[in-house]
């Protein structure tokens, strides 16, 4: 029986799935996917044509861009 070992790098070891961020974020998958439609949620990589990741990078920096000092600033 040949076991093959499944391919691990860096990167891949990385990536965020939506499931585990809508966790984080508390939210949905569906708002995720809202969000990627409409441009207003973290960069993201299709990979294989269905599946979504998300690099923990790109989370923090969208994070940051979310980051005001008061509500008057936010709705600029």
């Amino acid at each position: 029986m040949c076991i093959v070992n499944p391919i691990s790098t860096p990167l891949l070891d990385s990536l965020i799935t939506p499931e585990t961020l809508a966790a984080r974020l508390e939210t949905s998958t569906r708002t995720l996917s809202e969000w990627r439609v409409t441009g207003r949620g973290p960069d993201y990589i299709r990979a294989g044509g269905r599946r979504i990741f998300y690099r923990p990078a790109a989370v923090d920096e969208w994070l940051l861009a979310q980051e005001f000092t008061s509500t008057s600033e936010e709705m600029r």
